[in-house]
């Protein structure tokens, strides 16, 4: 090869990933010894009228749980009181109200706890005179006392136990020290400020750069902001006090709404920010941000806001009710109240914005001669996702205040080897699967023809002579696509009057669906062996802006009885852009279909082919050398029942799912997974919320005590955890190899010692938690001055966790590293928890050098990819086992799928069981 050949291949081939020695966990723990004392005043629930609460509220026939819902009079109090700074929700047990100040007027909590009360306690008890009551037990009894946020015990198996008031109010103290200080945040403009943000669920508090900035980019307009949310976290075997803070972009919208989604049966609701420079409600606040929530109706031009229920009975009695601004003025004038078109005489007025929600649209107005205006509907300019860099030089940049509130980064971890994920095979070669493709526009099929015949790796063996519209397809498995026109009866569904009560809109749509499933059943006869139907349905916005209910849950709901798994595909209308910048927007090779459109095809087609029981043969651990099994329970969540279910999954390639057993179905036997929408659609497996003594013999009997079997359990922290069902998964009770079974109290346990691996041979359980606000970040980086060349490690099942991306690195100026970027992999945090970080998505491809706090005011604009941890704690092993091989073996079934080729948020059986809960109504 010539000498300048060689020497452009070189230039032209991809840099290999760098190698960190070091994974930065952005993070601060309080120095050992140290202390933040502070005065705070607190305040006891009135004892006098908890009890009738208590009582009222067991009286309830829609109660759902024995807990008063004191979330409903926490967000009441944060929307009217910005004074407290916490709202405690066990209302007999300690303070229920802490402040830094006593309030100087308690009528607004006084109208707080009345509308609550009488909305959401005890609305069936109209003749009690609630008013009155709550007036006989206030004013409240305020003390004064001093607290040390730093103040921690410790748990039996190390954990830190910090107060109650530290995970309640160190957040917002530090980040009140922040505003007071002037401390400036990355980012900020010549003329930028800070603020504090409303209280948040967990004790979480948010310091936003004010003003927001105004964002053009391609016909859309918005308004956005950089947030830093404070929360403090424990880990467990960690006897640290942690204190995260990461970076966010709030977005918000710039011009009026077009369209804003539901979240279930009732009306739309959105959030408004208020912001005064000296408060939201009285002169001698800090400025800081409160959060006012809206009813929102219709669309477009017919959308109307109202103040939330709550908000609008407090308003009129509130003494400084003028600073809430008329939500519609917020809706039709944006920019006006949002501080940009004002005029003079106007400053005194607050500010009031519309924080931006994913499927929020916008209106763009377009003025043309001599005719009407017309209006343009977009999306908001602003993405939310943020870069490694941006992460790394918001911990830097707090380092220096932090350390004067006694706080020290967290020391980098080291990195280990990673395991390869295995390689998969199908659970069933000689698989032949039945497909429907139910569509009206003639370039669906043509999407899905080439997906499978070019992406797919399918061969089209052709139309069937005697069966007109059935294709025959060979490749890794055998499909038959039939496909089918469905006519109107995948059209929107009717919605109820809009003025109707809940009750008629409840038997309206009951009717509509119930004609729509009839008329299905007619068209479509239950068949004699599954098929999986892929359903071309319109977009939901399209459906709103109609009028009509978007019948994709309906579907779900319904085809599983005619023995029919539903995936629903977009239509493909839109022509192809040979000049586009964007790929996706191209001619998928030479033909009339777009890129974009062919790629939805196949991850369409994949995703019903695993519905239909297209699923990996189970690998097992690095342990396990026999037959090995994999189970796990699932807790969905459907109106006042819960509907748990097993799923296991075996080496011999068999998954199978179980339901709880039911009043009118004393047994309920293992069933093969594929069978298991049909049995959610029909209302198997429900049970009351409060049942948990039911709920916990169901997890015994997937833990099976008494197998001796090879087998792993995976419990979900977020389903799992309750101090009711199974304590022993909370961080201050979990100990390693020493199992509490579910239903026990591990304060007052029944046995004086737990269960041992020696007691329970064959079982291994871990815990996974992916709640985002507990687990810290991780990045790679190298400390010093070292050699970055790649690995050379020739053992085949041990591979270098960086990430791929080698675009060259910021310079020295901005970050005190030789080399960072993102981290894929497993990091050890102790010996039993581990932070799992998947790989970069093949969609996300920003340069990494490429920050939202520097540089290009466009780059707000790019799409980046928050690196989210998943936490991976062995629980309990066999003394064979090594914790780092069952982490690294739990991390790798996040890639074990057949139906996607992007690692999932969670491990493999709790993946597919969080896709069943489409088929529960």
């Amino acid at each position: 090869m010539p000498e300048a050949d060689n020497a452009a291949t070189e230039s032209n081939r991809k840099k290999p990933p760098p190698r960190y020695d070091h994974i930065i966990t952005p993070g601060f723990m309080a120095r050992r010894g140290a202390a933040l004392p502070i005065t705070v005043h607190t305040a006891h629930f009135p004892p006098s009228l908890l009890a009738r609460l208590e009582r009222a509220w067991s009286s309830n026939p829609k109660a759902r749980s024995p807990y008063l819902p004191t979330y409903a009079l926490r967000e009441l109090i944060e929307q009217v009181e910005p004074a407290v700074l916490a709202v405690e929700g066990r209302l007999g047990e300690g303070p229920w109200l802490h402040a830094m100040r006593v309030p100087q007027n308690e009528l607004p909590l006084q109208l707080a706890l009345e509308f609550w009360i009488t909305a959401h306690v005890a609305p069936h008890q109209d003749d009690v005179d609630w008013p009155t009551l709550v007036k006989r037990a206030l004013p409240l009894e305020w003390a004064q006392a001093e607290v040390d946020l730093l103040a921690r015990g410790s748990a039996a198996n190390g954990t830190a136990t910090p107060h109650t008031s530290t995970f309640s109010l160190l957040a917002t103290y530090i980040a009140g020290c922040w505003v007071d200080d002037k401390l400036a945040m990355p980012g900020h403009t010549a003329k930028g400020f800070s603020v504090v943000g409303p209280l948040t669920d967990r004790g979480e508090r948010s310091v936003f750069s004010w003003p927001p900035r105004e964002l053009n980019d391609d016909g859309a307009y918005g308004l956005w902001a950089h947030r830093t949310a404070l929360r403090v976290v424990s880990m467990p075997h960690d006897g640290r006090l942690i204190l995260r803070a990461v970076p966010h972009i709030a977005r918000f919208g710039g011009t009026q709404p077009a369209y804003i989604p539901r979240r279930g049966d009732s009306l739309a609701t959105a959030t408004i920010l208020l912001y005064l420079a000296k408060g939201a409600l009285r002169d001698i606040e800090r400025p800081m941000l409160l959060r006012a929530p809206v009813t929102v109706s219709g669309k477009k031009q017919d959308m109307r806001w109202q103040w939330q229920p709550g908000i609008a009975r407090i308003l009129p009695s509130l003494p400084s009710s003028n600073h809430y601004p008329d939500p519609e003025e917020v809706r039709t004038a944006p920019r006006r109240t949002a501080g940009i078109d004002r005029v003079a005489g106007e400053g005194t007025e607050p500010t009031a914005l519309l924080l931006h929600a994913t499927g929020y649209t916008y209106l763009t107005r377009t003025d043309l001669p001599d005719g009407q205006p017309e209006f343009n509907t977009h999306g908001h300019p602003a993405e939310s996702g943020l870069q490694p860099i941006d992460h790394l030089t918001l911990f830097e940049h707090l380092k220096e205040p932090l350390a004067k509130l006694n706080f020290d980064p967290l020391p980098a971890l080291d990195r280990t080897p990673q395991r390869r994920a295995p390689q998969l095979t199908p659970a069933r070669e000689d698989a032949h699967y039945h497909l429907e493709l139910w569509h009206c526009a003639p370039k669906t099929y043509q999407a899905v023809h080439l997906a499978l015949t070019k992406q797919l790796n399918y061969e089209h063996l052709g139309e069937r002579d005697a069966e007109p519209g059935v294709h025959d397809y060979a490749g890794p498995t055998k499909i038959t696509l039939a496909l089918r026109n469905p006519g109107t009866l995948v059209a929107g569904l009717p919605k109820p009057p809009p003025h109707a009560t809940p009750e008629a809109r409840k038997t309206h749509r009951k009717l509509e669906r119930k004609r729509r499933a009839e008329a299905l059943r007619t068209a479509f006869p239950e068949a004699d062996h599954m098929i999986g139907c892929l359903v071309e349905i319109d977009k939901p916005v399209n459906f709103a802006m109609a009028g009509e209910d978007d019948p994709k849950r309906f579907l779900k709901e319904t085809l599983p009885e005619l023995n029919r798994h539903v995936q629903c595909l977009h239509p493909v209308i839109a022509a192809p852009r040979p000049s586009a910048k964007k790929a996706g927007l191209k001619p998928f090779e030479d033909s009339d279909v777009r890129c974009e459109d062919v790629q939805r095809a196949a991850s369409s087609v994949k995703d019903l082919l695993r519905s239909l029981g297209h699923l990996p043969r189970l690998p097992a651990p690095r342990s396990v050398k026999e037959r090995f099994e994999l189970a796990t329970v699932h807790v969905a969540q459907a109106g006042p029942w819960i509907v748990p279910f097993i799923l296991r999954m075996d080496t011999d390639g068999n998954t199978t799912a179980q339901l709880v057993t039911m009043p009118g179905q004393p047994h309920e036997a293992p069933i093969p997974i594929t069978h298991l929408p049909r049995a959610l659609a029909s209302g198997r497996g429900r049970m009351r919320r409060r049942d948990r003594a039911q709920l916990n013999d169901f997890i015994n009997q997937a833990l099976a005590i008494d197998s001796r079997a090879e087998r792993l359990f995976l419990a979900r922290a977020q389903t799992l955890r309750h101090r009711e069902v199974w304590s022993w998964l909370q961080n201050p009770h979990i100990a390693p190899d020493v199992l509490r079974l579910p239903g026990e109290d591990c304060a007052h346990p029944h046995r004086a010692e737990g269960r041992r691996p020696e007691d329970l041979p064959g079982l291994r359980i871990i815990r996974v938690n992916e709640e985002p606000y507990e687990i810290p970040l991780a990045f790679g980086a190298n400390l010093d001055d070292e050699d970055d060349s790649p690995a050379a490690d020739n053992s085949p099942d041990v591979v270098i966790g960086e990430e791929e991306d080698a675009t060259p690195t910021c310079s020295g100026d901005e970050l005190p590293y030789e080399e960072w970027g993102r981290y894929s992999g497993v990091v050890p945090w102790n010996d039993y928890t581990f932070l799992a970080i998947n790989p970069r998505p093949d969609t996300h491809q920003l340069p990494k050098n490429a920050s939202k706090y520097a540089g290009d005011e466009q780059n707000a604009t790019r799409h980046g990819a928050n690196p989210t941890s998943l936490e991976i704690h062995v629980s309990f092993k066999q003394a064979h086992d090594h914790a780092p091989d069952l982490a690294a073996y739990v991390n790798n079934l996040r890639r074990c799928h057949l139906h996607t080729d992007t690692a999932t948020r969670m491990p493999l059986l709790l993946h597919l069981a969080k896709l069943m809960e489409e088929y529960i109504s």
